[in-house]
């Protein structure tokens, strides 16, 4: 069997953690981040490799999962200093699970689609059990 693609994620809150961590669960390696270290602990025990920021995240994977709280949260993920953007390679996939603003998904389709990748807006409602 080949070996599986890594995921790259970005926001281990309340709904991301255990996005990644079934992703783990099912054999994908994981590459991860988030704002807050003590969020990376319990994916990084399961296996994932934890990184300082974003950019890191794209430099290293080319299949990228962002969930996170509000639009500004994605606008800075994707185009800030150490953003997504700066680093992504030619046609990754960005899936962005935040419920945001639809104005904001368009925006970071256009710049992803300007640096040859591809943004799918897959936004999640409700919460943890």
């Amino acid at each position: 069997m080949a070996s599986k693609t890594q995921v790259g994620f970005v926001g281990l809150g309340n709904m991301g953690n255990p996005m990644a961590k079934n992703l783990l669960k099912h054999g994908y390696p994981v590459i991860a981040t988030d704002v807050f270290p003590e969020s990376c602990k319990e994916v990084q025990e399961l296996g994932a490799q934890i990184v300082d920021n974003p950019a890191e995240v794209a430099d290293k994977a080319d299949r990228i999962i962002t969930m996170l709280p509000s639009s500004p949260n994605v606008i800075d993920v994707y185009t800030g200093p150490n953003g997504i953007l700066k680093k992504v390679k030619k046609g990754s996939l960005l899936i962005d699970s935040s419920t945001i603003d639809p104005a904001v998904s368009k925006e970071m389709a256009g710049a992803a689609e300007n640096l040859g990748a591809v943004f799918m807006d897959a936004p999640v409602s409700g919460g943890t059990l």
